[in-house]
């Protein structure tokens, strides 16, 4: 009896009478991978080549006799010089202010029908001024980890403009993004090999990706990896591939293991416990692997002896020492949960660990007194070492300038800020290029906005350099001096606030920043607004807030500072940055 083919180019009895993969020897292993793999290959590129021959056809459409024939007259008579003279602009001798257009059409067998159509004529006020000049700016209402700077270069910025620098641009990265190999259909045959390797050869994932015969391991993460791009996009149908589920391929986390099964979800939901955003792009987390704790800062002799009602009889602040030796939990599960949810929140109360794990609250007070001993507790960050990192940190040359706000203790109420509760302001031309203007009559001490763009820090920034220098428009924000590594860029994505211009304060004389001509400022001409570094839920802020009234359609003016308008730290003086 002849055996039967299957569509994978497999036998019939190939898949129970292949050996175990624990029969074979690495070497032995790799041979077979290899083989398959360019069984793979043949088998698909002699499939594409035909397929997309049909497709071509396919949309050629059927050919109808004679169809040529009319084509080719029909071109003759769309280029006739007599057609050509009859469909030009024609004015009518009655009206001659309303000029008219002559249409002929002309049907596959040559005959024509000729129409006229009104032209409405627009006339442009020669006083029409050109929209000032920007660039484009995404909304956001929530700041972007490090959004322009990567180790590859994605693009060239300006790169059709001659007077760019653009190999001293690309200077400043390892790489290429358009060098980055990528071909989509060996994506596909790594795939159908590996699913032939598994499926039929009965071989395990593990051992597939220790052959190391493909360019992309088959998982690095939860989020990554070849068996985790094939589900990120429609797969190929092709006569050689199939859709067939390979077991193993998608890994699972136990259901009693807490750790894998929270880093599992790390991609989709981020671990700040501040944070209620999926696909969150702000925190500073992994998008795989395992939750980053902290060290604990609260010792438990401190918890026992803080204020507070007891949660119950068995509360741990209802605990004495002669307790501390007479707990043991058998299940090892239940003392594996309480660690991962303390590396996570390492300084919760009992009272809350004992809800998350099922446990009574002085229990759970003993283990922790185990894990963090009060002997092995310290502050992570003592004041003492800021002077220390200061003084070792490497000296940055030509730094960029940009806009430093200092931290105010008076801070104003978070919860406008919380709640995005800002006034209305509307963008439009304004005397330098675009302009924020009040949408509706402010006080003093309303809420403007909160500024937001991509979170940087000055390595980026001095990446950033050139393109900052050659488009003369700097959106770089300092929260303040002592933390001058880390700033906010609204160059490429931002809200309203960016298109705050500058405006000195009232109590800034003539002789800090004159003024061109020499004439005095208005108050209209001075800064309404302040902005103010604002410490919530652990995450800093830059708050813009008005400081006076203002009225609905005023341009809202905001003091960059003195230190913004200097090109280094010696003093050398800058022509202002254009703002949009």
């Amino acid at each position: 009896m002849e055996s039967i083919l299957l569509i994978d180019g497999t036998e019939e009895g190939d898949l129970s009478n292949n050996p175990q993969s624990s029969e074979y020897t690495y070497t032995e292993l790799r041979e077979l991978g290899l083989r398959i793999y360019k069984e793979v290959w043949k088998q698909f590129y002699e499939w594409e080549p035909r397929e997309c021959r049909q497709i071509i056809h396919a949309l050629a459409g059927r050919r109808v006799p004679g169809e040529r024939e009319n084509y080719n007259k029909t071109i003759d008579q769309l280029l006739d010089p007599g057609t050509l003279q009859d469909s030009e602009m024609w004015i009518d001798s009655e009206n001659p202010n309303q000029p008219l257009l002559v249409v002929t059409q002309f049907d596959a067998e040559g005959r024509s029908i000729s129409y006229q159509l009104e032209i409405e004529e627009i006339s442009v006020d020669p006083a029409f001024e050109a929209h000032p000049t920007y660039e484009s700016c995404p909304p956001i209402n929530q700041s972007i980890q490090n959004l322009r700077v990567h180790d590859a270069a994605a693009f060239i910025p300006y790169g059709d403009e001659e007077k760019f620098p653009v190999m001293e641009h690309l200077d400043n990265f390892e790489s290429f993004a358009w060098e980055e190999d990528f071909d989509p259909d060996s994506e596909m045959i790594q795939i159908e090999t590996v699913r032939r390797l598994h499926n039929v050869s009965n071989i395990s994932i593990t051992k597939i990706d220790r052959m190391r015969i493909f360019p992309k391991p088959l998982r690095e993460s939860y989020n990554d990896g070849l068996l985790w791009q094939r589900f990120q996009r429609d797969f190929l149908r092709w006569p050689g591939g199939t859709e067939d589920d390979m077991e193993g391929a998608c890994i699972e986390p136990a259901p009693d293991d807490l750790r894998e099964r929270l880093s599992s979800v790390l991609a989709t939901f981020c671990p700040n416990l501040n944070c209620l955003r999926t696909l969150c792009t702000t925190h500073k987390h992994p998008q795989f692997g395992s939750f980053v704790g902290g060290r604990p800062k609260v010792t438990n002799q401190s918890m026992r002896l803080s204020e507070g009602e007891p949660c119950g009889e068995e509360c741990f602040r209802l605990t004495d020492e002669s307790y501390m030796d007479k707990v043991y939990w058998e299940n090892e599960s239940d003392l594996e949960t309480l660690k991962t949810i303390l590396s996570i929140s390492p300084d919760l109360f009992p009272c809350q660990l004992a809800d998350l794990c099922f446990k009574p609250c002085r229990e759970v007070f003993v283990q922790r007194s185990h894990i963090f001993p009060d002997n092995m507790l310290y502050d992570d960050d003592p004041a003492g070492d800021m002077e220390s990192r200061t003084k070792n940190k490497t000296k940055k040359k030509g730094r960029k300038p940009r806009l430093i706000f200092e931290e105010d203790s008076d801070h104003a109420e978070f919860v406008p800020l919380q709640r995005s509760d800002a006034k209305a302001v509307e963008i439009r031309r304004a005397k330098h290029g675009l302009g924020a203007f009040a949408a509706e009559d402010m006080k003093p001490g309303d809420f403007i906005g909160d500024y937001v763009g991509g979170i940087l820090t000055s390595d980026h920034v001095d990446i950033l350099h050139h393109v900052t220098e050659y488009s003369g428009r700097n959106y770089f924000f300092e929260f303040s001096n002592v933390n001058g590594d880390e700033m906010l860029d609204a160059a490429p994505v931002g809200n309203a606030t960016r298109f705050l211009n500058h405006a000195p304060t009232e109590k800034e004389t003539e002789t800090d920043l004159p003024r061109s001509d020499g004439t005095s400022r208005s108050n209209a001409e001075l800064a309404n607004c302040v902005a103010q570094v604002l410490l919530v839920n652990g995450e800093h802020h830059i708050g813009f807030y008005t400081t006076k009234a203002v009225a609905r359609g005023s341009e809202l003016l905001l003091c960059y500072g003195k230190q913004y308008w200097l090109k280094t730290g010696k003093g050398d003086n800058l022509e202002p940055f254009e703002i949009d």
